[in-house]
C-alpha cells in the first residue's frame, strides 16, 4: 500500500464555500479538546462527550479488507489506527456544519493546521462522500482523484468495495437469506448499482455527490 503526507488548512474549505453554508442554531461553532477514536470517521470529545462525524469523508467498514499486489492488509483497520494516530496525545479542533438524518453533528476537523478528511483522502485511506443531503466538499473530490491516480490506499485494491456499497450489499445480502422479507422505509442512502458481465462497474459509477 502506497501513502503520501498532505496537509489542507481551513483556508482551503473556505474557498469551497462549504463553511459558509448556514449551520443550525442549536450547533456550537467550534468544539476543541482530546478525542476518543469511535470509528474511522467518528470521533467523541472526552471533555463533553460529544460525537462528531468527519464531513464529506467514508472510510472501509471496520471488518473490510484489501489485496494490493497480491499482499492482503485490514483496510477498515488501518482507516481507524490511522485516526487514533493522528489525534492521540493532541487537541482537535472541529468546525461544526451540520447534522446528518440521525442527529450526528458533521465538522470538519483539524489536528493542528491538518485537515483530518483531506489528508486522509490524500493518502488514500479512506474516500471522498456524502450521503443524500449532507453537504459537498467539492476540493475532496480533486484530492481523491490525484489519490486514485497514483494508486495509494485503497485505490491500489481493485476489488475493495467503498463503504457504503458494501454496507449495501450486506444487507442485501441478509434479505436473500430471509424466507419472508418485509419492505423497509427508504433510507435516504445511496443504492449499489446493478453489475453484469455486460454492465461493468466502474469506481467512478460508485461515488455521491
Amino acid at each position: 500500500m502506497r501513502s503520501a503526507p498532505f496537509a489542507i488548512i481551513l483556508s482551503t474549505l473556505t474557498a469551497t464555500g462549504s463553511l459558509g453554508q448556514s449551520r443550525p442554531p442549536d450547533l456550537p461553532q467550534q468544539i476543541y479538546g482530546k478525542v476518543q477514536v469511535v470509528d474511522a470517521t467518528t470521533l467523541e470529545f472526552k471533555k463533553s462527550g460529544q460525537a462528531v462525524r468527519l464531513a464529506g469523508y467514508e472510510a472501509p467498514r471496520i471488518e473490510q479488507t484489501a489485496l494490493s499486489d497480491g499482499v492482503a492488509w485490514p483496510a477498515g483497520e488501518v482507516a481507524r489506527a490511522w485516526m487514533i494516530l493522528r489525534t492521540l496525545g493532541q487537541d482537535v479542533n472541529c468546525a461544526t456544519i451540520d447534522r446528518d438524518v440521525s442527529g450526528m453533528i458533521l465538522a470538519h476537523c483539524f489536528g493542528g493546521e491538518t485537515n483530518l478528511a483531506a489528508t486522509a483522502i490524500a493518502e488514500g485511506i479512506g474516500y471522498a462522500f456524502n450521503y443524500r443531503g449532507e453537504p459537498q466538499v467539492p476540493a475532496y473530490f480533486d484530492i481523491e482523484r490525484k489519490a486514485r491516480g497514483l494508486g495509494y490506499g485503497v485505490w491500489s485494491s481493485p476489488d475493495l468495495l467503498p463503504p457504503w456499497l458494501y454496507t449495501a450489499s450486506m444487507a442485501n445480502g441478509d434479505k436473500a437469506k430471509s424466507p419472508s422479507p418485509s419492505p423497509e422505509p427508504d433510507s435516504g442512502l445511496p443504492l449499489p448499482l446493478s453489475v453484469s458481465p455486460n454492465n461493468p462497474l466502474s469506481l467512478n459509477d460508485l461515488h455521491g455527490g
